[in-house]
């Protein structure tokens, strides 16, 4: 498996380093990365930088995970298959000042895709 060094010697080995982009890539969090930032980083479709993020996964580099949102943006539930994903998330509702929980229906909840980098254990 490739380490988080290698990886952004390959990437840089192969792109324009321009300040735009070290800022994009000097911000880039290896355990959350985001379609937006593969994005912003090679400067080329949202398309096309998730087909690289998903040509990553099949790769065994990134390992894609989905987050499931709260109505309040909280994470109820972060997996790492889509088919994992429970009828029901708990969340929490304020309600007269005291937070409750709450089942809410993931059908109905947001989502939030992002991949991590495999780290090697070499």
């Amino acid at each position: 498996m490739l380490s988080s060094k290698r990886f952004f010697r390959i990437i840089s080995d192969h792109l324009v380093a321009t300040p735009a982009r070290l800022k994009v890539l000097s911000a880039l969090d290896t355990q959350r990365i985001y379609v937006e930032n593969v994005r912003a980083f090679l400067g080329t479709s949202t398309w096309i930088a998730r087909q690289i993020c998903e040509t990553a996964v099949r790769q065994g580099l990134f390992v894609k995970r989905v987050q499931i949102l709260c109505p309040d943006g909280a994470v109820a539930l972060t997996v790492d298959d889509e088919k994992a994903v429970p009828d029901e998330v708990q969340c929490w509702r304020e309600v007269d000042g005291e937070l409750e929980p709450v089942s809410e229906r993931t059908e109905r909840l947001d989502r939030l895709e992002f991949y991590q980098l495999v780290r090697s254990t070499a």
